[in-house]
């Protein structure tokens, strides 16, 4: 089973990111892959391939790691196309002063490195994919996304969910394993 790890958007900024998906598909709706409103998440780890027998020591490894942390503000939302000379992905990038999450995602990774998992080693990015992009882009559509105004202050993520991931060739299905609630304290 392929699994991932994220952040779960509150549902305001869910509903704004829909919209700007919904605009963006009326100005160019060919050759992307745009990712359905439930599906939006910030990503945090992709696991991949996870085994069954695994995913207990997974989940209490990864409550105990965010059952220390408070919920975590995000702002400074921009969209984004990357890599920028070919691009692949429309994103939203964003930034939190919060040092929790970069030390809670170093203990994730070793724990998961230490159990046989092979990990990404780029560094963490907080983002969230509105679309993948299968062929190139018209230069007004570029221009489009990079002057599309996003309506997104500051928010705060309470809760992260393990995931399972269902490859489609209509797009990904995500299947939610257990969540994790950041402490209140």
């Amino acid at each position: 089973m392929r699994t991932f790890l994220a952040l779960d958007l509150p549902d305001p900024i869910r509903s704004e990111l829909s919209k700007v998906i919904s605009h963006l598909k009326s100005a160019n709706n060919d050759g992307i892959n745009w990712v359905a409103s439930e599906n939006l998440h910030i990503t945090f780890q992709f696991i991949g391939e996870t085994h069954r027998h695994d995913l207990n020591e997974i989940s209490d490894m990864i409550e105990n790691v965010f059952g220390k942390i408070q919920p975590i503000t995000f702002s400074n939302a921009t969209l984004k196309i990357i890599p920028q000379r070919d691009p692949r992905i429309i994103w939203i990038s964003l930034q939190s002063p919060e040092k929790k999450l970069i030390t809670a995602s170093k203990k994730i990774k070793k724990t998961l490195s230490e159990m046989g998992y092979k990990l990404d080693k780029k560094p963490l990015k907080y983002h969230i994919t509105l679309g993948r992009i299968k062929k190139r882009l018209p230069e007004f559509f570029i221009k489009e996304i990079l002057t599309t105004e996003l309506k997104i202050g500051d928010f705060d993520v309470e809760k992260a969910s393990l995931y399972q991931s269902f490859l489609k060739s209509e797009g990904p299905i995500y299947e939610e394993i257990i969540n994790y609630y950041f402490t209140k304290e």
